[in-house]
């Protein structure tokens, strides 16, 4: 069987060429390779063009600036592979991996077939798995636990393209009719419309894939397209979901799955004070940062921007690789020199990782009202 990989590019040409040879260096040679250049005004087309030139599984495309899902889209509509994969162009996949998934298609005949990855961040490579455990699913056995898991902020399954591969004729379905106006979400607005077209997935625990947190990949400022983006992609699923008669199952996965999202990218939407998750602090606080991850990059920049609010530390275990990044992140040793402080903030979405935080702390003579995660009004609808 022959495979598709699809990689839109735009102004990516510090990672490129590792992102492509990992392409390139797989065991499984059955696969055309296309490049999608979105309009990118860095040398990036040059480099696509030179790979289309040197290697005959190659196709580049050029077109105008879009996004993701439009540039997914072009290399869609010429791809000739009966599955389709995607790699994101500042990411690299291990030589093994697409032979990989590509035994589970063959082995199982799904429709869909899910990976784990791996998260970098600098020296760090930390497993990221899936809510589910390995084996075929029907999509009725997917659906309860689709867009949340049980767990606070836990999907149940990874919105993740580049985790995937497909049956052609599912992303004919559902990608090329997504709006491409959703540049936020715009892996979600797919793989979940997919699942539901397809007969059956398979969840594997392989994991061979690298997604890369650099430096540019920290969260930037809200902005009032973000939340449009937002009310695009939660409209798209809703009408989805309504369509395909499921909406009675995923209308509360919906609002566990649209909290995530507007906490995670437009938190200023829950403050009617300042950090309501956290049971709201006075703005005069003077407080401790724990996580320098999307969440705590997050938090990070919007409290940095609230008259009055001390952010005295920035601290996460893997201070090292962050500090590599240029971040002002310090060891959570670095909190007994500090004289006073009010509060500090655990920036992790993971309940466990939360607790051990806490945990670790109080081990360190942290008195425990000074320690801060989610509150229980935050997290009512949890159960």
């Amino acid at each position: 069987m022959t495979i598709s990989e699809i990689v839109p590019v735009y102004n990516a040409e510090k990672y490129l060429r590792k992102c492509v040879d990992s392409i390139l260096g797989q065991t499984y040679k059955e696969m055309e390779i296309i490049l999608v250049d979105d309009g990118s005004t860095d040398k990036s087309p040059q480099i696509l063009d030179q790979y289309g030139v040197e290697d005959a599984r190659v196709r580049v495309i050029h077109k105008t600036n879009g996004g993701a899902a439009s540039a997914r889209n072009a290399g869609l509509r010429v791809a000739r592979g009966e599955y389709i994969g995607f790699v994101d162009s500042d990411d690299w996949i291990e030589p093994f991996y697409i032979e990989k998934m590509m035994q589970a298609c063959t082995n199982t005949g799904v429709d869909i077939v899910v990976s784990n990855h791996f998260h970098d961040i600098g020296e760090e490579c930390k497993k990221v798995s899936s809510a589910f455990k390995p084996g075929v699913y029907t999509k009725e056995q997917i659906l309860p636990r689709l867009l949340y898991s049980g767990n606070f902020f836990e999907y149940g399954l990874q919105p993740h393209m580049v985790t995937k591969l497909f049956r052609r004729e599912i992303l004919l379905k559902t990608q090329l009719c997504v709006d491409e106006r959703i540049l936020i979400g715009e892996d979600a607005a797919v793989v979940y419309p997919s699942v539901l077209e397809a007969e059956n997935i398979y969840i594997s625990d392989l994991c061979g894939y690298h997604y890369v947190q650099h430096s540019n990949s920290m969260t930037k400022s809200e902005t009032q397209s973000e939340k449009q983006w937002n009310q695009l992609l939660f409209s798209h699923l809703e009408k989805i979901f309504r369509a395909k008669g499921v909406w009675d199952v995923m209308a509360p996965q919906m609002e566990q799955y649209k909290k995530y999202l507007i906490f995670m990218r437009n938190m200023s939407e829950f403050d009617t004070k300042v950090l309501l998750p956290y049971g709201g602090i006075p703005t005069s606080s003077k407080i401790i940062i724990y996580g320098a991850g999307v969440l705590g990059q997050k938090m990070y920049r919007y409290l940095s921007e609230i008259e009055d609010l001390d952010i005295a530390l920035w601290v996460d275990r893997n201070y090292e690789a962050y500090q590599n990044k240029g971040m002002k992140v310090g060891k959570p040793e670095d909190i007994l020199s500090l004289q006073s402080y009010d509060y500090i903030l655990i920036a992790n979405t993971v309940q466990q990782t939360a607790d051990t935080i806490k945990h670790n702390l109080t081990e360190m003579g942290i008195e425990k009202n000074k320690i801060l995660w989610f509150s229980e009004e935050f997290m009512g609808q949890n159960g």
